[in-house]
Parts: structure tokens; C-alpha cells; sequence
């Protein structure tokens, strides 16, 4: 499974992609970790069922690493932690 790892701002991005089952579809998977400062530990937080999938592995990725740049950037409601 391919992995794509980034530094974004306060938050590390891990974008994957997932082969599905019986097919050649690949679905996107993210986690973001909040990285540690101070005294705070690290927090992570998955997202592992995103929809569209993808025919490429690389499209899937993609699909993943810029939707966790966006809620990074953006301070998106969906990321708690």
C-alpha cells in the first residue's frame, strides 16, 4: 500500500490508498497527527472509508494528500484533534 507522508503547518499527513476487493479500485485513506508542542502529547486521527475511489493507487493518494492539506490549511471542522 502506498504512503505518502508530509509536514503541514501543526499537523503530520499519512495519505494512503487502500486496494478494494474483487476489483481495481483503490479508496483513499488519511490520518492526521496534531505533532507534539510543549507539553502536549501527539494526537492522531483517521479517516479511513473516504469516498471516490480511484482506478490508480497514485490517484487515491492524491485525492487523500489534498484533502488533508485543505483541512490543515483551512482548520476544517472535521479535524479534531
Amino acid at each position: 500500500m502506498p504512503t505518502h507522508r508530509e509536514e503541514r503547518g501543526e499537523y503530520l499527513i499519512e495519505a494512503s490508498a487502500f486496494h478494494l476487493p474483487g476489483g481495481t479500485q483503490w479508496q483513499p485513506r488519511l490520518t492526521m497527527t496534531r505533532l507534539p508542542f510543549a507539553k502536549a502529547l501527539s494526537k492522531s486521527q483517521a479517516f479511513p472509508g473516504l469516498t471516490p475511489v480511484f482506478e490508480t493507487a497514485r490517484g487515491a493518494m492524491r485525492y487523500a494528500t489534498e484533502l488533508g492539506r485543505s483541512m490543515a490549511d483551512q482548520g476544517s471542522p472535521r479535524l479534531i484533534v
